[in-house]
């Protein structure tokens, strides 16, 4: 008896030593979680931070680069000779531009005010102008409690130089740019100038005031110490991130609260702006409430595990067949308890995956609406004779640069799209691995020797067009950074194999891409195809281009196998189901026009259109469009139309143009990608979709020879 007593004491005191160690555990891997979790979120809004800075510091520039294209050739047009044009051509520029600016004033060659349009207090002109460029002339608080920055160009009109003054609206500014980017539900970002004076932000009343001198002025109650130390921060450091007690500025008892922060120094022409992106700290508690109760739901099974096991040991010790039941019903329960941990990491995991696809998505999307003005207006001046050979190298570089990040752009758009790429075509594996190839082999270092091999007979599968060059571009360029200061060989092989996976005696089309490289780590091969996980140093890649090799396979229905170690090199085998050579072999025929109308409210993509050739009629709003159709429903036998547009949506305007004239052929073209249209595509509300990058493109492959 005295022996089962000090058996059932030892038992519960080893429990109670397991109880303590699990909620230690427990709290240990909280606290984990909960540094881990702050660190991702101020990693983002640093990246929140850059993008807003990069998005106002293209605006502007812009802008600047506007009025210079505007204002350039001024004095050379004809009849500028008289003041009531002069008048008319800055007020036009002014009404074009629509709400992003208040007012503008133009000088005369002595520095007297000719004319001026709008609220504002222009400063005073000390000297006649004698430049003629685009620059930011300073900035002022209006009287109507927002920010106004006056950008202005001298330009020669009639032998003499004069001086045009915009007012810049930086409440407008804000509206459009930087509001819109979204950060949790009381996240926000605010601009601040280099004097550290707030010249964007949500809550009006803290616009123009000093961040902590006057408020530390305003609002003698409050504790500012740790925004005096932040402010330090931004001072001596262009970028930062950290955790500050801080306030509700928009809140009337303003409330006290820490909030997760980042900021980033961004620059302009004579002006250096703070980019301020801010998140409560409370919104992380749901996902740490999340992570709490999970633990403790773990803790409360284990110890129920311990009283359990306490109970049937001490009810076995004369009893081995009971023993042995208790240790399998244990085994079992260990067994679930990994599954559920496994399937709750899988879920996990998915969730991140969505939301990095989901900002990936989002941000090439942006990128593409900021290239698509910039693509346009260099491959105008590239065409332009009257400029120097020297300046056309220089827009040629210009649009190089746009070229490239413009396949960022696609790059990150491919990863985003996972399974969505576009519609399935018949391809011959053979011929297009062997196009690509000759890329590869110019391309490749000096030290680096190619090999290919490929089967003289054709393969034949059904893939996104562009399959080939998006796979062996990634790999081969992953190969030559594998083999970068050293010799190497690289082989490319292409043949047809037996198909292990599938039916007894079928066949698939397996292409190799193997290299000589340093080879990846155990530790690395199960990470290579994580999307943004990359090897290479800092510059070199996006840890992208295997995450997108792997869903173009997937899209195809295709297997990814991979050989590496460490100093021997690397083999990827990429394995393809073909189909019969006679299967889809008959190509649809493509349509071609010759009537054109389009229709965008974008009078600069308009303008570029013109002037790159595309004949039709041309339209800023849709109801002018709609007019021109019910006058004459057969004027047009091709319809071009922006998505976003005043009044309605260019989806609807299809579904009017629709109803006047079925058979006119309709596209549809925006700044976002296909995926969002695919449906109207697919119940014919729409014919075709055009991405704005690709426009001139896929205009000059729709319209007839003979219109063009």
């Amino acid at each position: 008896m005295e022996k089962h007593k000090k058996n059932i004491m030892i038992l519960c005191i080893t429990g109670l030593l397991s109880a303590a160690s699990v909620v230690n555990l427990s709290l240990f891997f909280y606290r984990s979680y909960q540094r881990e979790l702050i660190q991702t979120e101020q990693d983002q809004l640093l990246t929140m931070a850059r993008t807003v800075g990069k998005s106002l510091v293209s605006y502007i520039m812009q802008e600047l680069t506007a009025l210079d294209l505007y204002f350039g050739t001024a004095g050379s047009r004809e009849g500028a000779d008289t003041r009531d044009e002069l008048e008319h051509m800055a007020l036009c520029f002014l009404e074009e531009k629509g709400r992003i600016y208040d007012a503008m004033a133009c000088y005369g060659p002595s520095g007297n005010l000719l004319f001026s349009k709008g609220d504002c207090d222009f400063p005073s002109l000390s000297s006649g102008p004698d430049k003629e460029n685009a620059i930011i002339g300073g900035k002022q608080l209006s009287k109507k409690g927002w920010y106004q920055m006056f950008l202005s160009r001298s330009f020669l009109w009639n032998g003499s130089f004069y001086h045009i003054v915009y007012a810049m609206n930086l409440n407008r500014l804000y509206e459009e740019i930087v509001a819109p980017v979204q950060i949790g539900k009381g996240g926000y970002s605010i601009v601040k100038d280099q004097e550290l004076a707030i010249i964007m932000h949500h809550a009006s009343d803290q616009i123009g005031i000093d961040a902590v001198y006057d408020r530390s002025r305003l609002y003698p109650q409050l504790d500012l110490t740790g925004l005096f130390s932040w402010i330090t921060l931004q001072q001596t450091q262009p970028e930062g991130q950290g955790i500050v007690d801080s306030y509700m500025w928009d809140h009337p008892d303003l409330l006290s609260q820490k909030r997760i922060v980042a900021y980033t120094t961004i620059e302009l022409p004579g002006e250096e702006w703070i980019v301020n992106s801010t998140l409560p700290l409370e919104e992380l508690d749901k996902p740490l409430s999340h992570m709490m109760m999970r633990l403790a739901a773990l803790s409360a099974f284990f110890l129920l595990f311990l009283m359990a096991f306490v109970y049937f040991m001490t009810n076995s010790i004369n009893k081995a067949d009971a023993q042995r039941k208790q240790i399998a019903y244990l085994k079992e329960i260990n067994e679930g308890m990994e599954l559920l941990r496994r399937k709750d990491e899988e879920l996990n995991r998915y969730y991140r995956m969505q939301s990095i696809g989901q900002m990936s998505s989002h941000i090439a999307h942006e990128f593409n609406n900021y290239l698509t003005p910039v693509m346009l207006y260099g491959e105008i001046l590239e065409n332009d004779a009257s400029i120097s050979p020297e300046n056309q190298e220089l827009i040629r570089g210009i649009i190089g640069s746009v070229e490239q990040a413009k396949n960022l752009s696609r790059r990150l758009l491919d990863f985003s799209r996972q399974d969505s790429y576009g519609k399935q075509i018949r391809q011959n594996l053979c011929e297009e691995t062997a196009k690509v190839a000759q890329v590869i082999i110019r391309m490749a270092p000096k030290n680096i020797t190619v090999r290919t091999d490929i089967s003289p007979s054709p393969l034949f599968t059904f893939g996104p067009k562009g399959m080939m060059n998006h796979l062996l571009l990634n790999l081969c360029n992953n190969a030559f950074h594998a083999m970068e200061g050293m010799e190497g060989v690289l082989n490319i092989m292409l043949k047809e194999e037996s198909s292990q996976d599938a039916e007894p005696g079928s066949v698939c089309g397996v292409l190799s891409v193997s290299d000589t490289g340093c080879g990846i780590s155990k530790e690395a091969l199960h990470k290579i195809f994580d999307p943004f996980y990359t090897t290479k140093r800092s510059g070199k890649g996006t840890g992208l281009g295997l995450s997108v090799v792997q869903n173009i396979m997937d899209s195809v229905k295709g297997q990814v196998r991979i050989e590496s170690r460490e100093g021997q090199g690397t083999s990827f085998y990429l394995s393809f189901p073909l189909i019969p050579p006679d299967e889809g072999a008959k190509e649809p025929q493509k349509p071609c026009f010759h009537k054109l109308i389009i229709v965008d409210d974008d009078t600069a993509l308009l303008k570029s259109l013109k002037a790159k050739g595309i004949p039709g009629e041309y339209y800023d709003h849709p109801a002018a469009a709609l007019s021109r159709l019910q006058r004459d429903p057969d004027c047009c036998d091709m319809l071009l139309t922006d998505y976003s547009m005043p009044s309605i949506n260019g989806l609807e305007l299809a579904q009017m143009v629709r109803r006047l004239n079925p058979h006119i052929y309709l596209a549809l073209m925006s700044g976002s990608d296909a995926i969002p249209f695919e449906s109207s595509i697919a119940n014919g509300a729409i014919d075709c979709f055009i991405a704005k990058t690709e426009l001139s493109e896929k205009l000059s492959g729709l319209l007839a020879p003979s219109s063009l």
